[in-house]
């Protein structure tokens, strides 16, 4: 089975922005075209690694949020009609 595939919209997209640039720079978009797939993905974190983070200071959850409720400054003033 004979297939032909067409390059997609945004591929001649960038052909057209590319094809007048120089041989020097076309091999060099092409060497960096080529050590970016030979980059390895940087592994994914787990939440779980950052849980209990602020454990250590010995608050309970209701005096962590009083003492947040405390720090909140508010500079409205309100005007009457």
């Amino acid at each position: 089975m004979n297939t032909t595939t067409q390059p997609d919209n945004s591929i001649m997209g960038y052909w057209n922005m590319l094809k007048h640039l120089s041989m020097e720079a076309k091999i060099d978009l092409i060497t960096l075209l080529t050590q970016s797939l030979k980059t390895t993905t940087p592994t994914k974190v787990s939440a779980k690694k950052y849980y209990g983070i602020w454990g250590d200071d010995g608050m309970t959850d209701e005096e962590f949020v009083d003492e947040i409720k405390s720090l909140r400054t508010f500079n409205r003033d309100i005007v009457g009609l």
